[in-house]
């Protein structure tokens, strides 16, 4: 029996979405916490983009739409699946990161993110991989999700670290307004349970009522101008 090739692992510089298996799926917190999913979902708000997928593909983005294809289907798991798109996208190439033998009389290559060393065989295991551990530990640049972040190599990189719940917060903020025109910005903060802190204060009358009323706006007016620079940047192939 033809046994199936595998293909190597992917690396992502943050935490990637996982799903499970269709016998054991995962519960949703395991791909919608990831910074991904709310690039997916940012990218979902752009009007512009929109109506390049509206045109299968023709139109200002038709370059970005090679790469992100038509994301107005709600399912984030078929977009992210569908030819491997998400690997594709935001890991690191497969070349970058594998951990390979070289064959003799192949060429090393050596930069600032590869450590090539040659292992005497005929030591005990033990012994080499204490050595090696201590070579690594002395040649690596840091092995913290911030520092792998900063050399990745993948086509589409984010911008700094990722701050999931100011993400997901400066999203229902941005919706909350949208569906909702006719609300004022200090309403639309009261209803969303992140701004508790400001909906307490308010309501014990620390401060006078326009004063609260005007933190509130101030609040909700810059989480939505974060947001909107984000949604505008997915087009850029940027974000936050």
């Amino acid at each position: 029996m033809k046994k199936i090739r595998k293909d190597p692992p992917r690396h992502f510089p943050y935490q990637h979405p996982t799903f499970g298996t269709d016998k054991k799926p995962k519960a949703s917190f395991y791909w919608k916490e990831t910074v991904y999913y709310f690039w997916w979902e940012y990218l979902r708000r752009n009007e512009d983009y929109l109506k390049t997928c509206e045109s299968n593909g023709a139109g200002k983005y038709a370059d970005l739409y090679k790469d992100f294809g038509d994301v107005r289907d709600p399912d984030f798991k078929v977009w992210w699946s569908q030819g491997n798109r998400g690997a594709l996208l935001f890991s690191n190439p497969i070349t970058e990161d594998q951990v390979t033998e070289l064959s003799d009389g192949e060429k090393a290559f050596v930069d600032e993110d590869r450590l090539v060393i040659s292992v005497p065989l005929n030591l005990p295991q033990k012994f080499l991989i204490q050595k090696i551990r201590k070579l690594i530990e002395a040649k690596h640049k840091g092995d913290k999700g911030r520092q792998y972040a900063k050399v990745s190599k993948a086509k589409y990189r984010f911008k700094g670290q990722p701050n999931i719940k100011a993400l997901k917060l400066g999203l229902d903020v941005y919706d909350k307004i949208k569906n909702n025109p006719n609300k004022k910005l200090w309403e639309i903060g009261m209803t969303l349970p992140q701004f508790h802190l400001e909906l307490e204060e308010y309501q014990r009358g620390i401060e006078p009522e326009f004063t609260q009323r005007r933190v509130m706006a101030s609040t909700v007016s810059r989480y939505e101008k974060r947001v909107r620079d984000s949604i505008k940047n997915t087009t850029l192939g940027l974000f936050p």
